[in-house]
């Protein structure tokens, strides 16, 4: 992975974290919600998969989703 690669990357994983975290009011689950929820909207991936998928804009669309309670 090339250093514009990584930077992206982790710019679009904290801006994901960041939501996660205001959802849940807890740094820690977000993470761990991050790595390990396989999300069945999303054919099972987890949130980090589909960072890494280019995928960020749709993850935060669905966070604010269920910020709503349109899709919890």
């Amino acid at each position: 992975m090339r250093l514009l690669d990584t930077v992206r990357f982790l710019r679009e994983a904290l801006r994901v974290l960041r939501a996660a975290t205001d959802l849940t009011g807890d740094v820690d689950r977000a993470i761990f919600w991050y790595r390990n929820e396989p999300l069945p909207i999303f054919g099972y991936k987890t949130a980090e998969h589909l960072v890494t998928d280019g995928r960020t804009e749709d993850l935060l669309r669905y966070i604010e989703s269920l910020e709503a309670g349109a899709a919890g």
